[in-house]
């Protein structure tokens, strides 16, 4: 059987506002993301024998990143799923389901991005396995392959979660036809729940420093503590800078309403901020719902590594530090 291959990547959330409460629990939400080349690894394959055979563990090793985190190997926050819990499990559950496929799975996931982290690590894998999924199930039946539509994927991916569409190349995400090309980085605008998607091509590539602070935030609880803005910002702005050919001296872009509800639940993120350099050049700010922060790097010309060692020399305790850049967010599926 042919093996399928792919990166998903992480994502930053460079602006997210709290417009409103919504009836069915979740909030309105105005938010921008780009996705990073900080990468888990994902390999699919099809099977005669029923069944989802999910294998998970951390790369390079789960021994190196508790190293970096100053934990055990065995620390709750190094757990991650390998049954109906774990989001691609549930995106082979349901593309199988909605394409008659009775055939089973074996998939190897290797895990990079952090979990808890507003990183979009899960999201992504599961966005990441419906694109395979959809692949493989194509080379097995041509019925089937007329039933992997993009409309049934991002319908799936919808219920997966509301950042799983993000993940997706822009026209399958959108349903727009003619939307913007996967292959180049893009930058995207979420509304609704985030899954209103509108998508920009970046006519540059950004730079980030992201530091992971070595603790898991709940985003449920996260947004149980959250206000609803009674002035809201707009991501428009923060789209029209990032989509810039310079963006240099461009200031009090970024922005994140869930911070301060992140903070008062762990003083890591005030210490994994107060930790990255502020400057003309650089910013910082929180993704998501937490716990990962990061600085943007609006300078062509700073250097990262200095940057990075001493983000590593102020931040007492384990956390994990990478520097990354913009990518695309449905990467490049190979078959071997």
């Amino acid at each position: 059987m042919p093996t399928y291959r792919t990166s998903p990547p992480a994502k930053l959330n460079l602006f997210l506002e709290i417009l409103g409460r919504r009836p069915d629990g979740f909030h309105e939400l105005d938010t921008v993301m780009v996705a990073i080349d900080w990468r888990d690894e994902l390999e699919l394959t099809t099977s005669v024998q029923p069944g989802i055979r999910l294998q998970v563990d951390w790369l390079p090793s789960r021994e190196a990143i508790a190293e970096q985190l100053q934990v055990a190997v065995d620390d709750p926050i190094l757990f991650v799923p390998d049954d109906a819990s774990n989001l691609v499990h549930q995106a082979l559950s349901k593309i199988s389901a909605a394409t008659g496929y009775q055939g089973g799975w074996d998939v190897k996931l290797g895990k990079r991005i952090p979990s808890g982290a507003g990183m979009g690590g899960a999201s992504s894998d599961a966005a990441a396995t419906l694109r395979l999924a959809a692949a493989a199930i194509s080379q097995v039946d041509d019925d089937m392959a007329g039933r992997c539509s993009p409309a049934m994927i991002r319908g799936i991916a919808e219920q997966l979660g509301s950042d799983v569409p993000f993940f997706l190349d822009p026209e399958s995400a959108t349903g727009i036809p003619g939307a913007p090309v996967s292959g180049q980085p893009m930058i995207a605008r979420a509304l609704g729940r985030g899954e209103k998607l509108t998508f920009r091509p970046l006519l540059v590539s950004h730079r980030f420093l992201v530091v992971y602070p070595g603790v898991a935030l709940s985003t449920p609880r996260v947004y149980q503590h959250c206000q609803v803005s009674e002035v809201p910002r707009s991501g428009v702005s923060v789209m029209d800078a990032f989509c810039s050919d310079d963006a240099t001296g461009t200031q009090n872009i970024l922005y994140n309403a869930l911070e301060s509800p992140a903070r008062g639940l762990s003083p890591r993120i005030g210490e994994a901020l107060e930790c990255l350099p502020v400057t003309l050049s650089i910013q910082n700010s929180m993704t998501g719902s937490g716990s990962a922060c990061f600085a943007w790097i609006t300078d062509s010309g700073e250097p990262v590594e200095p940057l990075t060692q001493q983000v590593k020399g102020r931040l007492e305790g384990g956390a994990l530090i990478r520097p990354v850049s913009t990518c695309t967010g449905a990467p490049e599926i190979q078959i071997a």
